[in-house]
C-alpha cells in the first residue's frame, strides 16, 4: 500500500502581547507542575469559522481570545510554546463580508494570526480542488492537510497528509482528515474524480506511521467531522456510529483528537491504551478557542493535560487592538474587508414587502450561537422563492423549463425587512434600508459559487427527489420547489413510498414523461454515479442524476441569478414578496374511493410554512372535479383557531357517480389560498331493491339479482386498488387517463433501479 506519511516541517514564532485571563476553563485532566526535565505546551484549535468577518468585528474579537491566551501561557511556559490549528471550514459559505472577496480577508487575517495548519473540510472545496490548490494555497501561509483524500489509482493524498511542528522543543504532528461524506457535502465535480478513504483508517495509518518512526512526541488527529450534539458521551457515540469510531477505533498512538464539521460544543475526555485522550470540538464562526495543554517529559512522553474551552473575547476591537500588534494587524484587515463590503451591503435590489426566510428563529441556541440553513426538514418561504429564481433564470435560456429547485443547505442566511443576518447576531437595518433588499444580503443567502443547470428527467425521478426527503423513516431535508409543483405525503406510510400525489401546474405528473428541471450546480452534480456509491450524490438525493437527458450547465452564478430575479421582481410587482403558500401538504385517512353521498373524512395537516410571518390557515373549500372538468361544491370546513390541520368533517361526495379529484383550497388570514388536491372515484350508491316477493308471484326478482349485479357491472362498487390500478392507497392521480403508480412501481415502469 502507497504510504500516507508526507511530512512538513515548520516552527512556530512566538508573539509578545498583553495578557487576559483566559474566559472559561474546564480542568478535567490537570496539567501537574512540570518537572525541571518537562516542557509544556498547548495546542490550540478552531472550526469551522466559515469567513466569520462582519461590521460587528467578529474576527477581531477571535484574534483577541488567541492573543490573550498565548500571551497568559507563554508567559509562564515559554516563548514559543502554542501552536495554533484549524479543523476545517475556514472558508466557504462564508458571511457576505469575505465571501464577496473570495475570502481572501479571512486567509489574510489567519496568516496575521500565525495558523500553523488547516484541516481541508468540506467547505475549502467550495470552489473545487483547483481553487484550493492554486489560489488559496498560495496565499495561505499554512499547510491545508487532508490524509484521506487520495488520487484513485497511486492512493497518495492529493493534499499534504500531516504537518510535524516544533513546538518549544516538542515535536507534535497533525493529521488532518476531510470527512468521509466529502462528496456529498461539497460540489462533487470539483473533486475531480480524487478518492475519500475512510477517515479514522487514514489518520490511523499516518499516526501509525509517525510512531514507528519515532517521528513526533505528540500526535493530534483533527477531524472534519464529530458528534451530531453535545450531550453525554456514551450517548453521543450511540447516536451517531462514525463519532463513535472516531472516539473508540482512533489509534492510542493519538493523543489529542479535536472535531469539526456538526458545530457543536463539547469536551470529552476518554480514553486510548490506558491514557486519557481529550475530544473536543470549539462551535461554530469563532465563538470558542479549544486547548490543550500538555506536559512532555524528556523522553517524549505525555505525563499530564488539560482540555480547555475559551469563550470569544468581547472586548471592544479598538481595544484590543491597542493591547497587541497581532490584533492590531487583523483588525485592520477586517476593517477594509468590511469597508469593502458595505458599499455592496448599500446596494439596494429591490423592495422587501415581508421578510423571506427558513425557519430563523430555531437558528438561535442558549448560547447565542448561529447554525446555517435554517429548517433543512420543513417547507419555508426562501425555498420557495430561490426554487422560483432558479427556474426563471433557466426560462431565459429554455423556456420550456418545468421547474426549479435548490437545496435547503444552500440557503445561508434571512432576508429580513428590518434587520441583517450577519451570523446570527441580527443587527437592526438603519432607516433608510428597512423593507428594502440588497445585494450584500443576497450574497451572505448563497454564498457557494454554484452555476444554474437545467436538464430533463422523467417524472419518476421527481418522485423519487420527494421520497429522498427522508432518510431511515425520518424527514431529513425538504427541497425548495418552485410554485409549480404540489405534492401530498403521508409519513404513515414505508421509506420511499410516503409520496401519496405529485402535480406541475395543477397537472398530474407522469412517470415516464419528461420534465425539463433547473436546479444549481450543487443538486445537479453527478459524480457521485462515475463512483458507483449512491451515499456520494449530493445531500444524499440521486434522483436528478437518475434516468437524466439533455444536462446543460448555463455557467451563471446562482447569486446573480437571484439578484436578477430580485430585480424582476420589484419591476413587476413593486416589490419582492414572500409566498406563503404550502407546495407540499401531508393527506392522511384519505380514502381511493367513496360510495356517492357518503362522506370524505380525510385529513389535511402542517397547513402552515415553517417561515416568519406566516398567516394563520382558517378555512378549506372543498369540491370534486371530474376528468372533464366538471366541478361540484361540496361544502367549508373552518380550521381551528391556532390549528394547522384540518378534518374535512360534514363534507359529503356528489350524488353522482364519477372518476375526478378533490379540489381542497386552503384559505389563510392574509387572503392567499394553496389548493390540495386528492384522487377519488365516486361510486354509485347501492340501486334499491323491490321487498322480496314469494317466487311463484315475482319470477328472477328474489335475492340472485341483487349478488349478480356486482358480477355483471365490475367497478361500480367499492373496488379494491388489485382491481384498478392507481385508486387504492397509492400515489394520488388527478384523471383516470394518466397512469400512477406506488413509489416502487415508479421506478419500475421508467425501467430505474429499485
Amino acid at each position: 500500500m502507497p504510504s500516507l506519511f508526507r511530512r512538513r516541517a515548520v516552527t512556530t514564532a512566538a508573539c509578545t502581547v498583553l495578557v487576559l485571563a483566559p474566559a472559561s476553563a474546564a480542568p478535567a485532566l490537570a496539567v501537574e507542575t512540570a518537572a525541571a526535565d518537562e516542557t509544556t505546551i498547548s495546542i490550540l484549535s478552531f472550526n469551522d469559522f466559515h469567513g466569520a468577518l462582519s461590521a460587528d468585528y467578529i474576527g477581531t474579537q477571535f484574534a483577541d481570545t488567541v492573543e490573550d491566551y498565548r500571551t497568559a501561557f507563554e508567559a509562564e511556559h515559554g516563548a514559543g510554546s502554542t501552536l495554533l490549528t484549524s479543523a476545517g471550514d475556514l472558508i466557504g459559505g462564508s458571511k457576505s463580508v469575505s465571501n464577496v472577496q473570495q475570502d481572501n480577508p479571512t486567509i489574510d487575517v489567519m496568516n496575521a494570526l500565525g495558523l500553523a495548519s488547516l484541516t481541508a473540510g468540506n467547505h475549502e472545496f467550495d470552489k473545487g480542488l483547483d481553487d484550493l490548490q492554486g489560489r488559496v494555497e498560495s496565499r495561505a501561509q499554512f499547510p491545508v492537510l487532508s490524509a484521506n483524500l487520495v488520487d484513485p489509482t497511486s492512493k497518495e493524498p492529493v493534499l499534504t497528509s500531516h504537518a510535524v511542528f516544533d513546538v518549544d522543543g516538542v515535536r507534535v504532528a497533525v493529521i488532518g482528515a476531510s470527512p468521509n461524506e466529502l462528496y456529498a457535502t461539497t460540489t462533487g465535480a470539483g473533486l475531480k474524480g480524487n478518492e475519500v478513504l475512510d477517515e479514522v483508517a487514514a489518520v490511523n495509518a499516518v499516526a501509525d506511521e509517525l510512531e514507528a518512526q519515532d517521528a513526533a512526541d505528540v500526535i493530534v488527529a483533527s477531524y472534519h467531522d464529530g458528534a451530531a450534539g453535545a450531550g453525554e458521551l456514551t450517548a453521543e457515540r450511540a447516536a451517531r456510529a462514525e463519532f463513535d469510531r472516531i472516539v473508540g477505533e482512533t489509534s492510542s498512538a493519538v493523543d489529542v483528537i479535536f472535531n469539526a464539521h456538526t458545530h457543536q460544543l463539547y469536551q470529552y475526555d476518554t480514553a486510548a491504551g490506558g491514557a486519557h485522550r481529550p475530544v473536543i470540538q470549539a462551535g461554530a464562526s469563532g465563538s470558542h478557542l479549544a486547548a490543550v495543554e500538555l506536559t512532555v517529559g524528556a523522553d517524549g512522553e505525555v505525563t499530564g493535560l488539560t482540555p480547555r474551552l475559551l469563550a470569544r473575547s468581547t472586548q471592544a476591537p479598538a481595544e484590543a487592538a491597542a493591547e497587541s500588534p497581532v490584533t492590531a494587524q487583523v483588525y485592520a484587515i477586517e476593517q477594509e474587508a468590511v469597508a469593502v463590503f458595505e458599499d455592496l451591503q448599500g446596494e439596494v435590489v429591490a423592495d422587501l414587502s415581508a421578510s423571506i426566510t427558513t425557519d430563523y428563529q430555531k437558528l438561535i441556541d442558549a448560547g447565542g450561537s448561529w447554525k446555517a440553513g435554517g429548517t433543512r426538514a420543513a417547507e419555508t418561504t426562501l425555498g420557495t422563492w430561490v426554487g422560483d429564481a432558479v427556474k426563471h433564470a433557466a426560462e431565459q435560456a429554455n423556456p420550456e423549463v418545468d421547474l426549479g429547485v435548490t437545496n435547503p443547505g444552500g440557503l445561508r442566511s434571512e432576508l429580513l425587512t428590518d434587520r441583517f443576518t450577519d451570523g446570527g447576531a441580527f443587527p437592526a437595518k438603519p432607516a433608510d434600508l428597512v423593507g428594502r433588499l440588497t445585494l450584500g444580503e443576497l450574497l451572505d443567502m448563497a454564498p457557494f459559487g454554484n452555476t444554474i443547470t437545467y436538464f430533463d428527467i422523467p417524472g419518476s425521478s421527481i418522485k423519487l427527489a420527494l421520497e429522498e426527503n427522508w432518510r431511515n423513516d425520518v424527514r431529513k431535508f425538504t427541497l425548495g420547489w418552485s410554485e409549480e409543483l404540489t405534492w401530498t405525503y403521508d409519513e404513515s406510510r414505508p421509506q420511499g413510498d410516503k409520496v401519496t400525489g405529485v402535480w406541475i401546474d395543477g397537472e398530474p405528473l407522469q412517470a415516464d414523461r419528461m420534465y425539463t428541471v433547473a436546479s444549481q450546480s450543487f443538486l445537479a452534480d453527478d459524480t457521485w454515479t462515475t463512483l458507483g456509491d449512491p451515499t456520494k450524490a449530493p445531500d444524499g438525493y440521486t434522483a436528478f442524476a437518475t434516468g437524466r437527458q439533455n444536462f446543460v450547465n448555463m455557467g451563471l452564478l446562482d447569486s446573480q441569478a437571484i439578484t436578477d430575479y430580485a430585480r424582476a421582481q420589484d419591476a413587476a410587482h413593486g416589490a419582492v414578496a414572500p409566498d406563503f403558500g404550502k407546495n407540499g401538504v401531508p393527506v392522511t385517512d384519505a380514502p381511493a374511493s367513496v360510495e356517492a353521498g357518503q362522506a370524505v373524512g380525510l385529513t389535511l395537516g402542517d397547513l402552515v410554512v415553517d417561515s416568519d410571518g406566516a398567516p394563520a390557515a382558517t378555512a378549506v373549500d372543498v369540491a370534486f372535479r371530474t376528468a372533464d372538468g366538471t366541478e361540484t361544491g361540496l361544502g367549508t370546513v373552518a380550521v381551528p383557531a391556532g390549528s394547522e390541520a384540518v378534518t374535512l368533517s360534514g363534507i359529503t361526495a356528489p350524488a353522482a357517480a364519477g372518476t375526478g379529484e378533490l379540489v381542497m383550497t386552503v384559505r389563510y388570514a392574509d387572503g392567499i389560498t394553496t389548493v390540495v388536491r386528492h384522487a377519488l372515484e365516486v361510486t354509485a350508491a347501492p340501486t334499491p331493491t323491490e321487498p322480496e316477493q314469494p317466487a311463484p308471484t315475482h319470477p328472477g326478482k328474489g335475492h340472485g339479482k341483487g349478488h349478480d349485479k356486482g358480477a355483471d357491472h365490475p367497478g361500480k362498487g367499492r373496488v379494491k386498488g388489485e382491481d384498478h390500478p392507481g385508486k387504492g392507497r397509492g400515489v394520488q392521480r388527478g384523471a383516470a387517463t394518466h397512469p400512477v403508480f406506488s413509489a416502487h412501481a415508479w421506478l419500475t415502469a421508467a425501467g430505474l433501479p429499485r
